[in-house]
């Protein structure tokens, strides 16, 4: 029987090492491995690595078509996407997003409660600032989740369902006590031995890191506080503590890479998926997937250059997007800023700066905190075409929709700054997307798929058949349709 907590952690562990071998250096036979010999060193990497795989993939490519980012090639595939197109959402659809997100955090948990008489503080804050990542993103698309009972082995295996909204207050403390562990990290605390492949050990990034989650985890829930005064005053009071403890936030982007290479299996995950193999020949998902109408076209029709970063030419020299499950046409394909043949050792970014920047914009803007919103706003931009890689056109952009509503600094600011952020992120967070849309309805004409007789775009992911046969007892029972009403808690649009 099929369940994800009932994988002992050592397994889990020694699934995440094989996974990477010596390809993430790790000093240990992968195929025969000894619990006693493991450190937090020996796991760290292959836990950042194995989780960036799975969020440049499956969740970027989930959120860029439930939020018309993407479409698909109709011309040369019989049906591509065809569940995402219509809305296909059942027990199985997208169930490897629940299953490893636990099952990968597994190990930072393991990396948490680590003991051997050393000091391990710093390992310990990234495990927890990474759990806080990764475990936000179950909520955002499933509700309540098991929280509190997690990672327990054999002691626990049907951990009960919490709140959702009791879990998003534990993910903020735990990310207060990640920067704990980290200020207070004495000068023995062990040194990662090149263990750590998303800031390279630089703690201070990690804390900006984790200020910026919190940040994102208060955001999230400035809607609901419109209108529920304890939700306003529990993130005013959080909101007011980053302020006042001079809390720094992302500037450069937040990217992992333990050492990609254009050979099998060590390429990036998003370039072997919608890039190249390894011997030069394009993939499916390269040939499968391009611009949606809707999102191309809000480009061309802003005149934004960053156009031509994000899309490129089809084989066959088409420049346009397509409709989703349109009955033909040939999108676009993936732009330099994004595939290059031959370049498969870019980074996998998990924030980029621009969404560091759009988040602090909204939340001044919302009056949770000081500063200039309209210059975060264009600091976001700024650094969206400088990872594009044309940041000395960022300037005339703005300039040029200065008088466009809802796109430039005019008109609804907060829609400006989520529609900012959708362009930003396509392609790279493409899960955002989706979140951000549900939680604002920006931008507020999204088309549904081409002949869909749904209502509106799904709110959210039925919880995994291995939830269902594994943990009967406590999952929420819901349906295909409640994936369109049952919302999840910060969802009042």
């Amino acid at each position: 029987m099929k369940h994800i907590y009932k994988i002992i952690v050592t397994l889990v562990i020694f699934a995440g090492l094989a996974s990477c071998d010596d390809y993430l250096d790790v000093n240990k036979d992968p195929g025969n491995p000894e619990l006693a010999d493991l450190t937090p060193n020996d796991i760290l990497s292959a836990a950042e690595s194995t989780l960036g795989s799975l969020y440049t993939t499956r969740m970027n490519q989930l959120g860029n078509l439930m939020a018309v980012a993407w479409s698909a090639n109709f011309s040369d595939f019989a049906d591509p996407y065809g569940d995402e197109f219509r809305y296909n959402l059942t027990s199985e659809f997208y169930d490897d997003i629940w299953d490893n997100i636990y099952s990968r955090t597994n190990n930072l948990t393991f990396i948490e409660n680590f003991q051997d008489g050393n000091n391990w503080d710093n390992h310990r804050a990234i495990a927890k600032i990474l759990k806080a990542f990764y475990l936000q993103y179950i909520v955002d698309l499933y509700g309540r989740a098991p929280y509190s009972e997690i990672h327990k082995g054999t002691q626990n295996l049907f951990p009960k369902y919490d709140d959702q909204q009791s879990i998003y207050r534990a993910l903020v403390d735990v990310l207060d006590e990640a920067v704990v562990l980290i200020d207070n990290a004495p000068s023995t605390a062990q040194g990662f031995v090149g263990s750590e492949v998303i800031f390279d050990g630089d703690m201070e990034a990690w804390k900006r890191f984790a200020n910026t989650i919190k940040l994102r985890l208060l955001v999230r829930q400035t809607e609901l506080a419109t209108t529920d005064g304890a939700v306003n005053t529990y993130i005013t009071s959080e909101f007011n503590e980053l302020q006042n403890s001079g809390a720094q936030f992302l500037t450069t982007n937040a990217g992992l890479n333990p050492g990609y290479l254009n050979s099998d299996d060590k390429q990036n995950p998003f370039y072997a998926r919608f890039g190249y193999n390894a011997v030069g020949n394009v993939t499916n998902g390269f040939r499968s997937t391009g611009p949606s109408a809707y999102s191309f076209n809000f480009l061309q029709n802003t005149n934004d250059p960053r156009i031509n970063r994000m899309w490129q030419p089809n084989s066959r020299g088409g420049f346009s997007g397509t409709l989703q499950a349109a009955s033909g046409g040939r999108p676009a394909s993936f732009g330099p800023a994004f595939i290059e043949r031959g370049v498969a050792n870019k980074n996998v970014y998990l924030m980029l700066a621009s969404e560091s920047y759009f988040l602090q914009a909204e939340a001044v803007q919302r009056g949770y905190l000081t500063g200039s919103a309209q210059d975060l706003f264009n600091s976001g931009i700024n650094a969206s075409f400088e990872y594009l890689g044309i940041p000395d056109d960022a300037n005339a952009y703005i300039t040029s929709i200065t008088s466009t509503p809802n796109v430039g600094w005019t008109g609804n600011l907060i829609e400006s700054i989520i529609t900012q952020k959708y362009i930003a992120l396509t392609s790279t967070s493409g899960i955002e997307l989706w979140i951000e849309y549900n939680r604002t309805g920006f931008p507020d004409d999204l088309p549904l798929p081409n002949g869909s007789a749904a209502a509106n775009i799904p709110v959210r992911l039925i919880y995994p058949a291995s939830e269902y046969s594994g943990n009967t007892n406590n999952v929420p029972v819901l349906t295909g349709a409640d994936a369109f009403t049952a919302k999840v808690f910060w969802d009042v649009n």
